[in-house]
């Protein structure tokens, strides 16, 4: 993100007026897929002599192309005449049985490297969900209400791969995080008295060998990235340029999986991160869902990995064009509202300075923990990115008693991944 350093008048000009809408977004995504992507692959459609290459060979270009990862938004729910007196009664065409009643016709026409085709109904018509396993990530973004339609849902993916394997990344929102009830119990989502018996299986075994990571998707605890509070217990006022801002529009979106967050001062906004949950009873809760299911004493080499991926949820604007949801116009007009968020925490700190200390001068933008030269060289980069960070889930550990409360985390000493969207 590129801001214009505004003088004293211009900022008080720009508190009375509407943010103005620019289009012209430069992300860290951008800089980063620029350099990444191979500019032919654009090109092979058009490129002459690529028809004349032997079969093979291009389908192997082709298979080359697709292997990037994906985030698949799902919202499970099941139908109001949903008859379960036909679950698991009807072998697909691999021999097994699914949770669901499906037409019995797969589409021919698929790409070989989705090799997992799983039919459901959409607004009255029969579609094809197709995944690839190894590189796509299913997030479960469906209501609480809905949560036992998950276990179904994995095991119905594994019942339509061709390799017995299903999903190995899942993602979860963060209702699903933490269930607690007014007493202070803590249920769980579901249990293997809830499920079908084949259900309750067949989640059991893709618990224990089939994922390979779980994700559970959070929330930064404000819409901007201008933080802070006053004290006692208050957050440090900052602005966060490498708070990484949630993904919105498409519910299938290609991403990069980069195992540390390579730009320029991540070490600077990680040393108070504001989350809207308390990411640690995620552990404890995934680690009460695996018991329920017979699963405990997990060996740390097994592969298996739990995840906290806070990202910002950006909000959009009224429009009477729904495609442009996610825009990049609709991004420029949140950068600049939050442009003046950040101008009126300024001015609310520089008249609490102004009470302590008589002619104190305009709160800098870059703020107190941030110099000038850095925060300046952090817009030039840029440093705004679409994405979500992914942090250990063992990285979280006791916060300061101060910030306990408002789950606020010092996670200065952990790099976290990011998963970096194409926009």
């Amino acid at each position: 993100m590129v801001y214009s350093p505004l003088s004293p008048a211009e900022e008080s000009r720009h508190l009375a007026q509407p943010p103005e809408v620019n289009s012209t977004v430069r992300l860290f995504n951008d800089v980063y897929f620029d350099h990444t992507l191979p500019q032919a692959t654009c090109d092979i459609e058009t490129w002459a002599p690529f028809p004349r290459l032997p079969p093979e060979l291009r389908l192997h270009v082709w298979q080359l192309f697709l292997q990037q990862h994906r985030m698949i938004e799902l919202g499970l729910r099941s139908g109001d005449n949903r008859d379960t007196s036909l679950c698991y009664t009807v072998r697909n065409h691999l021999g097994r049985l699914p949770a669901a009643r499906v037409n019995s016709e797969v589409r021919q026409a698929t790409l070989c490297f989705y090799r997992v085709q799983l039919p459901f109904p959409w607004l009255g018509a029969d579609r094809v969900l197709y995944l690839n396993p190894e590189y796509d990530v299913l997030y479960n973004n469906a209501e609480k209400s809905h949560a036992t339609m998950l276990p179904d849902f994995l095991h119905d993916v594994r019942a339509y791969d061709p390799k017995d394997q299903g999903v190995t990344h899942l993602a979860i929102r963060d209702w699903f995080l933490v269930s607690i009830e007014p007493n202070g119990d803590r249920p769980l989502w579901f249990t293997p008295a809830d499920l079908h018996p084949t259900t309750a299986e067949s989640f059991t075994d893709i618990l224990r060998t089939r994922l390979r990571s779980v994700l559970g998707v959070v929330n930064f605890r404000s819409f901007m990235r201008g933080i802070g509070e006053p004290p006692p217990g208050g957050c440090p006022y900052h602005f966060a340029q490498t708070f990484p801002l949630r993904r919105r529009s498409n519910p299938v979106g290609a991403f990069s999986w980069l195992e540390t967050d390579p730009r320029l001062g991540v070490e600077l906004d990680l040393r108070r991160l504001p989350i809207t949950r308390d990411p640690r009873c995620f552990t404890r809760y995934w680690a009460e869902l695996e018991t329920a299911f017979g699963i405990s004493g997990r060996a740390k080499d097994d592969g298996f990995r739990l995840y906290i991926c806070p990202s910002l949820h950006w909000p959009g604007f009224q429009s009477a064009m729904p495609r442009q949801k996610g825009s990049r116009e609709e991004l420029a007009r949140h950068l600049r509202h939050e442009e003046a968020d950040w101008l009126f925490i300024r001015q609310d700190l520089r008249d609490i300075t102004c009470r302590i200390i008589p002619g104190s001068r305009l709160f800098p933008r870059h703020g107190p923990f941030v110099d000038a030269e850095t925060f300046e060289m952090m817009e030039k980069a840029p440093s705004t990115a679409i994405g979500m960070w992914l942090f250990p889930a063992e990285a979280f550990k006791e916060p300061n008693s101060l910030y306990l409360p408002k789950c606020i985390f010092d996670m200065s000493a952990a790099r976290p991944g990011l998963f970096l969207f194409e926009v």
